[in-house]
């Protein structure tokens, strides 16, 4: 599935989210195989570690969420200027303080949300000068900037013109909004750490000061309840979260049996003859029939993980990240950028783009890599990705477009051709051309809803 992300259009999630599949993969789930369920298949066992992952998940974010707040400490000082002379802190309290109004920034941020990307959201962030005295002159660029974030949410699935006019009329709202805002009601104020807001409110400042905004700048943003009530039960759900999720699973344990031979089979560290694990991880070592597939997989599995280093969203990467990564527009690719083109295929709108594209690509591999041989495979892949990527800028004329799967398609349109032929067994044919073109028409079909390249598929078959 190939995404567009529109003009106008934290890490804090990827670590809790991602790391227990580590132990639940490779220590609880060889123990989960002592289980046997009514019909032989693995579906039970893997709901099994998926509440397991949900259990230690949902413990970890609520201690990310408290530890984020508890081991803050609140500076109270007499005015803004002393930050510089005292140590670091999260939280920050003034004797005096003002601000300087006529001398703001803002800044926008667009980003999709939802199944299939359904709503578009709003974020405008806000900054002015946090000066001393309202009497003060800035003379020089500031360093201290009072940040304020409002946002909006509206469905993805408008056309342009109504979400273009859905965001001027939120933008005068809170422009409206800060005119009139009281920036003595708060209680404390909160240091913006190195994340996604305060890279928009650097770049807010940016379109006040012309000039780009380094690590230097500190931005504060108002927090309005009492600081001694920060972490209201955070720390007891800490316990309790773990304890509904081990409650649950320990109550699921009464449907499935229970095999003496499996049992025996682990004490003994004898393996078993099939691992989806492994073959998995197989898959991604370029060898025999999957060469070309793998080599394809491990580049894109290795872009996307330079992406979320660098600092883009996991979740749901913006447009102006996503250019920057070589994402396929109209105006920088016909400008000369043509290795857009190229680029966009290896480049993905967030973890769940990447795990369907993923399955997408295997599945179509496992029947046409061994066919066509890997040379003949991955020139294939590239010309169909590129075919994909000129009819996504012919048809659409400002939006950012990334994905492989213009090029996944043009995989299936060579499935559906060899099918006329004698590549594939006759007996065969039938239930794969049943499978392709149901994968075919639920993505040509999923485009119609809004926020999907068809374009890019329709030119990759």
């Amino acid at each position: 599935m190939r995404f567009l992300f529109e003009k106008w259009v934290q890490h804090s999630l990827w670590l809790p989210m991602g790391l227990p599949w580590l132990p639940i993969l490779i220590w609880l789930r060889p123990r989960f195989r002592i289980l046997t369920f009514k019909k032989d298949n693995d579906n039970g066992r893997f709901f099994f570690q998926f509440l397991s992952g949900g259990t230690i998940i949902a413990c970890l974010m609520v201690s990310q969420n408290y530890l984020t707040t508890a081991t803050g400490k609140l500076q109270k000082l007499p005015t803004i200027t002393d930050i510089g002379k005292v140590e670091k802190s999260r939280y920050y309290k003034f004797e005096k303080f003002s601000v300087a109004k006529y001398y703001g920034g803002s800044y926008t941020d667009f980003r999709q949300s939802g199944k299939q990307n359904q709503n578009l959201n709003f974020h405008i962030f806000f900054v002015v000068p946090i000066i001393q005295d309202t009497l003060e002159k800035i003379k020089t660029i500031p360093k201290y900037w009072y940040g304020v974030d409002f946002h909006e949410q509206i469905s993805n699935k408008i056309s342009s013109e109504e979400k273009e006019t859905k965001y001027e009329e939120f933008y005068a709202e809170c422009t409206e909004r800060m005119n009139k805002y009281n920036f003595h009601s708060l209680d404390h104020f909160e240091r913006i750490p190195t994340s996604n807001d305060r890279i928009n409110y650097l770049k807010a400042i940016d379109s006040r000061i012309n000039q780009k905004a380094d690590e230097n700048f500190i931005v504060l943003e108002p927090v309005k309840e009492n600081f001694e009530e920060r972490n209201g039960n955070k720390f007891a759900w800490i316990f309790g979260s773990f304890g509904i999720g081990l409650s649950v699973l320990l109550f699921s344990l009464i449907w499935p049996r229970y095999s003496e031979t499996e049992r025996k089979r682990f004490l003994s560290g004898k393996k078993p003859k099939q691992d989806d694990l492994v073959d998995m991880l197989n898959y991604l070592v370029p060898k025999g029939d999957h060469f070309a597939t793998s080599v394809i997989l491990d580049l894109n599995i290795l872009v996307f993980l330079l992406m979320v280093f660098s600092g883009v969203n996991i979740i749901s990467p913006n447009g102006m990240e996503l250019l920057e990564w070589g994402g396929n527009r109209r105006l920088e690719t016909t400008g000369g950028e043509w290795w857009r083109l190229l680029t966009s295929m290896f480049l993905h709108g967030g973890i769940m783009h990447l795990i369907l594209n993923i399955s997408g690509l295997v599945l179509a591999a496992i029947f046409l890599e061994p066919v066509l041989g890997r040379k003949k495979y991955f020139i294939l892949y590239v010309l169909s990705g590129l075919c994909g990527s000129l009819a996504s800028i012919l048809w659409y004329s400002n939006t950012t477009s990334v994905g492989a799967s213009g090029a996944i398609f043009g995989l299936y349109g060579a499935i559906l051709g060899l099918l006329i032929t004698n590549a594939f067994p006759e007996g065969g044919k039938k239930g794969l051309l049943i499978m392709i073109g149901i994968y075919v028409g639920i993505n040509l079909l999923w485009g119609l809803t809004g926020g999907i390249d068809n374009a890019a598929h329709i030119g990759g078959l």
